[in-house]
Protein backbone atom coordinates (compact mmCIF):
# COMPACT_ATOMS: atom_id res chain seq x y z
CA UNK A 1 0.00 0.00 0.00
CA UNK A 2 1.28 3.45 -0.91
CA UNK A 3 1.56 5.96 1.88
CA UNK A 4 0.97 9.67 1.32
CA UNK A 5 3.77 11.94 2.51
CA UNK A 6 3.24 13.83 5.75
CA UNK A 7 4.49 16.98 4.05
CA UNK A 8 5.50 18.11 0.58
CA UNK A 9 8.14 20.77 0.17
CA UNK A 10 8.21 22.57 -3.16
CA UNK A 11 11.71 23.96 -3.64
CA UNK A 12 13.13 26.12 -6.39
CA UNK A 13 16.88 25.66 -6.34
CA UNK A 14 19.21 25.93 -9.30
CA UNK A 15 21.41 23.15 -7.97
CA UNK A 16 21.46 19.45 -8.68
CA UNK A 17 19.24 17.04 -6.77
CA UNK A 18 22.24 15.41 -5.09
CA UNK A 19 23.45 18.81 -3.83
CA UNK A 20 19.98 19.59 -2.47
CA UNK A 21 19.86 16.20 -0.75
CA UNK A 22 23.26 16.88 0.85
CA UNK A 23 22.12 20.26 2.16
CA UNK A 24 18.91 18.91 3.65
CA UNK A 25 20.54 15.80 5.08
CA UNK A 26 22.53 18.02 7.45
CA UNK A 27 19.31 19.45 8.87
CA UNK A 28 17.70 16.02 9.14
CA UNK A 29 20.77 14.51 10.81
CA UNK A 30 20.69 17.17 13.54
CA UNK A 31 17.06 16.41 14.40
CA UNK A 32 15.72 13.71 16.73
CA UNK A 33 12.69 13.32 14.42
CA UNK A 34 12.68 10.13 12.35
CA UNK A 35 12.09 11.24 8.77
CA UNK A 36 12.48 9.71 5.36
CA UNK A 37 12.94 12.11 2.48
CA UNK A 38 12.43 11.62 -1.22
CA UNK A 39 13.66 14.38 -3.53
CA UNK A 40 11.95 14.37 -6.91
CA UNK A 41 12.26 16.53 -9.97
CA UNK A 42 8.88 18.17 -10.34
CA UNK A 43 7.08 16.78 -13.39
CA UNK A 44 5.16 20.08 -13.59
CA UNK A 45 8.29 22.25 -13.50
CA UNK A 46 7.87 25.33 -15.67
CA UNK A 47 10.62 27.94 -15.83
CA UNK A 48 8.15 30.78 -16.42
CA UNK A 49 5.12 29.75 -14.37
CA UNK A 50 7.29 29.18 -11.27
CA UNK A 51 7.78 32.95 -11.12
CA UNK A 52 4.07 33.63 -10.57
CA UNK A 53 3.33 34.60 -6.99
CA UNK A 54 1.82 32.88 -5.03
CA UNK A 55 0.56 29.94 -7.11
CA UNK A 56 3.85 29.43 -8.95
CA UNK A 57 5.26 27.19 -6.23
CA UNK A 58 3.58 24.17 -7.81
CA UNK A 59 5.94 24.69 -10.77
CA UNK A 60 9.16 24.83 -8.71
CA UNK A 61 12.02 22.58 -9.80
CA UNK A 62 11.82 20.04 -6.95
CA UNK A 63 9.21 18.33 -4.80
CA UNK A 64 10.43 16.80 -1.57
CA UNK A 65 8.21 14.22 0.06
CA UNK A 66 8.71 13.89 3.81
CA UNK A 67 7.54 10.80 5.67
CA UNK A 68 7.32 10.92 9.48
CA UNK A 69 4.61 8.37 10.35
CA UNK A 70 5.71 7.70 13.92
CA UNK A 71 6.07 11.34 14.94
CA UNK A 72 3.61 13.71 16.61
CA UNK A 73 2.20 16.64 14.67
CA UNK A 74 4.30 18.98 16.83
CA UNK A 75 7.49 17.05 16.02
CA UNK A 76 6.64 17.04 12.31
CA UNK A 77 5.99 20.78 12.35
CA UNK A 78 9.25 21.43 14.22
CA UNK A 79 11.29 19.53 11.64
CA UNK A 80 9.58 21.17 8.66
CA UNK A 81 10.09 24.56 10.34
CA UNK A 82 13.83 23.84 10.55
CA UNK A 83 13.94 22.78 6.90
CA UNK A 84 12.00 25.83 5.71
CA UNK A 85 14.11 28.26 7.72
CA UNK A 86 17.29 26.65 6.43
CA UNK A 87 16.10 26.86 2.82
CA UNK A 88 14.89 30.46 3.18
CA UNK A 89 18.11 31.53 4.91
CA UNK A 90 19.99 29.92 2.02
CA UNK A 91 17.87 32.08 -0.33
CA UNK A 92 15.95 29.16 -1.86
CA UNK A 93 12.27 29.55 -2.62
CA UNK A 94 10.36 26.91 -0.67
CA UNK A 95 6.73 26.27 0.21
CA UNK A 96 5.41 23.50 2.46
CA UNK A 97 2.10 21.77 1.84
CA UNK A 98 0.80 19.74 4.77
CA UNK A 99 -2.09 19.31 7.17
CA UNK A 100 -0.13 21.29 9.78
CA UNK A 101 0.68 24.44 7.77
CA UNK A 102 -0.84 26.61 10.51
CA UNK A 103 2.00 25.51 12.80
CA UNK A 104 4.72 26.51 10.33
CA UNK A 105 6.41 29.90 9.93
CA UNK A 106 4.63 32.00 7.31
CA UNK A 107 2.05 29.17 7.20
CA UNK A 108 4.50 27.18 5.11
CA UNK A 109 5.41 30.10 2.85
CA UNK A 110 2.33 30.15 0.65
CA UNK A 111 1.21 33.72 -0.05
CA UNK A 112 4.05 35.15 2.03
CA UNK A 113 6.00 37.96 0.45
CA UNK A 114 8.60 37.57 3.21
CA UNK A 115 10.09 34.35 1.82
CA UNK A 116 12.47 34.12 -1.16
CA UNK A 117 10.82 33.76 -4.55
CA UNK A 118 12.33 33.02 -7.97
CA UNK A 119 13.16 36.05 -10.10
CA UNK A 120 13.48 36.54 -13.85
Amino acid sequence: MLQAPDCKLFVDAEIGASDLISLLTHVLAASPVQCQMEVLRNEDYDSKRRLLFPEGFIYFRYVIDLYMPDESVKARANLVTRLLKYLWESDFAAVAASSFEALLPEHGGYKSSRVPWPEY
